[in-house]
C-alpha cells in the first residue's frame, strides 16, 4: 500500500501524495457486515495455507518482488509497496464471491477451467505427492505467467465473473496506476507488478498522458 507511510519489508515506505484508492465507508457493524469479513479472513487464510504449501515444495511465490525490493537497495533506490491494502482487497473479493455463479466458473466443463487445462503438460493439476510434481508445477507456473495465455485468461475472467475480475484486477491496475502517476515527479521509475495487471496499468497511465517509449536495449530486441 503506496498510500501512506508504514513498514515492510523491514523497510519504511515513503507516503505518496494524491487521493487515496476508493475504499467502502465503514457501515455501522451488523451480522451481514461480519459475515463478510469473516469470509475475507477465510479467503485469506486459504490464500496464505497455498502459499506456504507451494514454499514447503521448494516455490517462492512473489520472489520476484523481494528480488526488486533488494536490488533497489543497492542503488539508494526508494521503494515503495505500491498495490492496495490485501485487507480491502480481500474484502471485495468476498462481496464480488458472492455475486457470481462459481459452479460457471469453476466447474469441469467451464470455458476457463479448459483453458487451465490446456496449459497444464498432462490431463490433470500437479499432486503434491507425485515424484515430478515440482517438475510440472514449474512447467505450469511459467505457461501460466507468458503474456498471451495471462492476457486470455483475464478476458475470460472478465466476460465470465466480471465482479471477482473488477476486485482483484481493475481496481488494484487504477490503484497502482494512480500511485505511479503521483510518482511522475521522479526521472526513473521501475515498477514490478503481477502479469495481469501490466495491461491495466498501462492504459491507465496513458489515460493520464503518459506515453509509451520503445526500448532501445540491445538484450531484450
Amino acid at each position: 500500500d503506496g498510500s501512506g507511510a508504514k513498514e515492510g519489508l523491514d523497510f519504511p515506505v515513503p507516503a505518496v501524495d494524491g487521493p487515496k484508492p476508493e475504499a467502502p465507508t465503514a457501515p455501522t457493524p451488523n451480522s451481514n457486515d461480519r459475515a463478510v469479513g469473516v469470509t475475507a479472513a477465510a479467503i485469506g487464510g486459504a490464500i496464505k495455507g497455498m502459499y506456504k504449501k507451494l514454499d514447503s515444495k521448494g516455490f517462492q511465490p512473489g520472489e520476484e518482488f523481494a528480488v526488486a525490493a533488494k536490488e533497489g537497495f543497492k542503488v539508494g533506490a526508494r521503494v515503495i509497496l505500491g498495490d492496495r491494502d490485501v485487507e480491502v482487497t480481500l474484502r471485495r473479493l468476498t462481496e464480488a464471491i458472492r455475486k457470481t455463479d462459481i459452479k460457471a466458473l469453476l466447474s469441469t466443463d467451464a470455458e476457463m477451467e479448459q483453458t487451465l487445462a490446456q496449459l497444464m503438460p498432462s490431463s490433470k493439476i500437479p499432486n503434491e505427492d507425485d515424484a515430478n510434481f515440482k517438475e510440472e508445477m514449474t512447467f505450469y507456473v511459467e505457461n501460466m505467467k507468458a503474456k498471451e495465455n495471462v492476457k486470455l485468461l483475464m478476458a475470460q475472467l472478465k466476460r465470465i465473473a466480471p465482479e471477482i475480475y473488477e476486485a482483484m484486477v481493475h481496481e488494484r491496475d487504477e490503484y497502482m496506476g494512480n500511485g505511479l502517476n503521483k510518482l511522475s515527479i521522479f526521472p526513473n521509475i521501475v515498477a514490478v507488478m503481477g502479469m495481469a495487471h501490466v495491461d491495466g496499468v498501462e492504459t491507465y497511465l496513458q489515460e493520464q498522458g503518459w506515453v509509451a517509449v520503445p526500448l532501445k536495449c540491445g538484450k531484450l530486441s
